[in-house]
């Protein structure tokens, strides 16, 4: 069975789309209260792309 990540911000699904070239399944607006959210697959690829964004808004907070 698939596991999948609800992405509700828009700075992150936006990271894994255009800079670490990972596809979303769908985007859509939650019918419970109205928020924009993307889906992704559950991958080693988008873990690591969530890691990678983690540490670069670390670095980012440092500066």
């Amino acid at each position: 069975m698939k596991s999948f990540f609800f992405c509700y911000n828009g700075s992150v699904a936006s990271y894994l789309r255009h800079i670490k070239g990972i596809p979303f399944i769908t985007q859509a607006i939650s019918p419970k209260d109205g928020q924009h959210f993307w889906l992704f697959e559950q991958t080693e690829e988008l873990s690591q792309g969530l890691r990678d964004y983690k540490a670069m808004r670390e670095q980012q907070k440092q500066a």
